[in-house]
């Protein structure tokens, strides 16, 4: 609090002022009967911030078929392969065929962010009945979404066994995941066909299993049964991306407006109310 004052004579109230920075109390000097009251409220409080958005991943691939279980000629046929999600499984004959590649998977959701919330209007201050309303806060800041990620593509199918008698290879393992069919190799002379190789974790497709050698004919190497179907294979979606965010604005100052001829009645002790940022200023002329 800071007073200036000039003394002029004994019977008169000497002219003078006082300002408060922060709240307190003010007692009216004797024969005061008028004063003037110029004051600011309190600066609003900074807007807080936005809250960045998220990306989903996006969604894997369908999976691919197995393949289908080769089949050496006048034998068992082999098993066609099981269906991955949206992926045919192969047929049989002499060398299995591939199974059916998968489709790609839909693209993740971009999740949007959420904006701050606007900053507190600053505290109103007050003297002698005069109020001075403090000032805005400051908006919120902002929030950008995040980026989706991309969806997986479709898995390849596993690839058909072969027929024994043909050089009877195993089918390969779709891409990615899957797992190659069990070699039933030419004249080893076995009379089972080859199991199919599983699919991917992410649910390719099965391969069949190979044909085996009919029964009542003796193994040879004109009898070997046929290998099985690989499995189909997956691919799984892509992460999705971060969204970003901004600080909150900060909160603007209260305009200062004055109010002249405000009554008093001396010696009286009257409460000062301040705002943060603010100031009361109670000014009289000698009376």
């Amino acid at each position: 609090m800071t007073a200036n004052a000039r003394r002029l004579s004994s019977s008169q109230q000497i002219a003078g002022s006082v300002t408060f920075n922060s709240p307190g109390n003010w007692t009216s000097p004797n024969r005061l009967v008028q004063v003037t009251v110029q004051g600011q409220g309190g600066t609003g409080s900074p807007g807080n911030s936005g809250t960045a958005g998220t990306g989903a991943p996006g969604n894997s691939g369908t999976s691919g078929g197995g393949g289908g279980g080769g089949s050496p000629p006048n034998h068992n046929t082999g098993s066609p392969g099981n269906p991955g999600t949206g992926g045919g499984g192969g047929n049989t004959g002499y060398s299995g065929n591939p199974g059916g590649s998968g489709s790609a998977g839909n693209p993740g959701v971009a999740n949007p962010g959420i904006a701050g919330n606007t900053g507190s209007t600053g505290t109103t201050s007050s003297a002698l009945g005069v109020s001075f309303p403090g000032g805005a806060g400051g908006n919120g800041g902002t929030a950008n979404p995040g980026t989706a990620g991309s969806g997986g593509g479709g898995g390849n199918g596993g690839g058909g066994g072969g027929g024994a008698n043909y050089g009877g290879p195993n089918g390969a393992g779709g891409n990615p995941g899957g797992n190659p069919g069990i070699n039933r190799p030419k004249n080893t002379g076995s009379s089972v066909g080859g199991n199919g190789g599983a699919g991917s974790a992410a649910s390719g497709g099965n391969g069949g299993a190979g044909g085996n050698v009919r029964p009542g004919r003796p193994p040879g190497i004109v009898n070997n049964a046929g290998s099985g179907g690989g499995g189909g294979g997956a691919n799984v979606g892509n992460p999705g991306g971060p969204g970003s965010s901004g600080p909150g604005n900060s909160g603007s100052a209260a305009s200062s407006s004055t109010s002249p001829g405000v009554s008093v009645t001396p010696a009286t002790s009257y409460p000062i109310t301040v705002g943060s940022g603010g100031f009361i200023t109670i000014s009289w002329n000698t009376q």
